[in-house]
């Protein structure tokens, strides 16, 4: 069984946090429910760029994908959807020239907006207050949840109407005019 736990952390404010006795914490919580036995193995840690904040992605004759790629979200690290999604992308781009031009551009075209304005939201994350202050609230609130899950989860899509969609998207383009460094740029 493969297990993490992460950090959010930016320069102006790094997390001050051991991650070695957070997992066997954590590995703890969940021995009952999940069946785990002994002590957690092989435990490796990696910083983990988020939101498209890496430039260089692809090359005469390749891609980067998924978390190569940093695509991965910033709001809650998850990327296995955006690994297999960026793996898909580059499969069918395989017999294309100029993947060095060509694909950070699809890459920013598809993920840039949700991702300029999660990275925006993930640095409210960073202020120690806020998630104490905010999460009780979300937790509580089956609609907020519904939301926090969709937009956490890349399930908004642009063929989506409803209200939520069309904030997400207009939140991200918001963002996008104000990014000092766009995504995958």
């Amino acid at each position: 069984m493969n297990i993490g736990v992460g950090a959010l952390s930016t320069s102006r404010r790094p997390a001050d946090l051991a991650l070695r006795p957070l997992i066997s914490y954590y590995t703890d919580l969940r021995r009952d429910e999940w069946g785990f036995t002994g002590q957690p193995r092989a435990v490796s840690s990696a910083l983990l760029p988020m939101g498209g904040a890496v430039s260089g992605v692809a090359g005469s004759n390749w891609m980067l994908i998924g978390d190569a790629a940093a695509c991965v979200n910033p709001l809650n690290g998850e990327g296995i959807d955006y690994g297999l999604e960026t793996g898909r992308l580059a499969a069918e781009l395989l017999d294309s020239r100029d993947l060095a031009r060509l694909w950070p551009s699809l890459l920013a075209d598809r993920y840039g907006r949700g991702f300029s304005v999660a990275r925006r939201l993930a640095l409210l994350l960073t202020f120690p207050r806020f998630l104490p202050t905010t999460g009780p609230i979300t937790m509580r609130s089956t609609a907020l949840m519904n939301i926090a899950v969709r937009v956490m989860s890349n399930l908004v899509t642009d063929d989506d109407r409803d209200w939520v969609a069309r904030v997400w998207r207009g939140g991200g383009q918001l963002s996008r005019l104000v990014d000092r460094r766009p995504p995958f740029s």
